[in-house]
């Protein structure tokens, strides 16, 4: 067998699989290159007579498939939506994928927001180095403590829409904090959010008594718009609001109206309506915004967790036992 991967591979999982087969790493980062387009990409698998591919971004589609003879594909994505699953069973393809590579990553984002947001830190820097915060007199320190003090996590509560693996993630970071913990998601078992020390509401009621709400589920037709203009006026005046989900997910009028008005005390955003989002992007330019473009998942120990997610499974499928993660399990009936 040989395998292709164009996917970021940490090299432990390279000499993992280079025990099992030949491989040809052509990681995207370094080529700085996302293959589109489905003739050459089919051009380039056949040109290194790979059975095996290994992809991160790349389409994976009918010109793929049709064209390449793969036995096995792997996805380094939590929601292998850049591949035909479809067509791939229909061919007898297992296509693996690593759900939850990015949790921890994201998850630490978001409390590093939510303590940027509740402590200032953002502005209280911003002022000291301009030099627009100076300290002369005793005034001028109870100015600054009034003003930019702050709240402490274990003191409010946090509503997490969506309880999958970056939700769940973010409720035990926050446990340590002693935050009130209640979440939305109709597809989790309140036995499970129970178990884990958080509430089960609907999401109305998350929206009216979260002093942080926290946007953390997949973008699907069930998702869409469903933080609406009503639910946002629900909130809580001075709340905090944070998506690092998919903008879809989000009313962005609603949004940018409570935020600029005052009536939400800050949002911080790593997804947006237009990406890759650019400095003049009118969140971006809000004063209580805190933005970052798309990075959550983007740590250097996502690379390691979607290897081992991946290469774990690849040696099972050739132990023949039945791999954990295979996003067409209809392949193996």
């Amino acid at each position: 067998m040989k395998a292709l991967i164009t996917a970021s591979f940490h090299p432990d999982g390279l000499a993992r699989l280079r025990r099992h087969m030949e491989v040809v790493h052509d990681d995207w980062r370094a080529t700085q290159k996302i293959h589109f387009d489905g003739t050459k990409f089919a051009a380039l698998i056949q040109q290194h007579h790979a059975d095996v591919l290994i992809v991160e971004a790349d389409l994976v589609h009918e010109e793929v498939l049709d064209q390449c003879s793969l036995k096995l594909i792997g996805c380094c994505r939590g929601d292998p939506v850049n591949i035909n699953l479809e067509l791939a069973t229909a061919k007898g393809i297992p296509v693996l994928f690593a759900p939850g590579r990015n949790a921890g990553a994201v998850a630490d984002l978001t409390l590093a927001y939510m303590l940027a947001l509740a402590r200032h830190v953002y502005t209280v820097n911003h002022l000291l180095k301009s030099g627009q915060m100076t300290f002369n007199s005793t005034k001028d320190y109870l100015n600054a403590y009034g003003a930019y003090g702050g709240f402490e996590l274990g003191g409010i509560a946090v509503g997490i829409v969506g309880f999958g693996a970056i939700g769940r993630a973010v409720a035990r970071r926050l446990d340590g904090f002693g935050s009130t913990l209640m979440a939305y998601d109709p597809f989790v078992p309140t036995e499970t959010m129970r178990a884990a020390g958080v509430e089960s509401v609907d999401l109305d009621a998350l929206m009216s008594r979260s002093d942080i709400v926290t946007i953390h589920c997949p973008e699907m037709p069930e998702t869409f718009g469903l933080i609406s203009r009503e639910r946002i006026a629900r909130m809580k005046t001075g709340a905090l609001f944070l998506n690092l989900a998919r903008a879809s997910i989000v009313d962005d009028d609603a949004l940018y109206e409570a935020a600029q008005s005052g009536r939400l005390a800050g949002v911080a955003l790593d997804v947006f309506r237009d990406e890759p989002v650019r400095s003049d992007n009118r969140f971006v330019q809000l004063p209580n915004c805190l933005a970052s473009p798309h990075l959550g998942g983007a740590t250097r120990d996502v690379i390691r967790h979607q290897t081992e997610l991946i290469v774990d499974d690849i040696e099972r499928h050739l132990r023949g036992e039945r791999p954990r993660h295979v996003a067409n399990p209809a392949v193996f009936s």
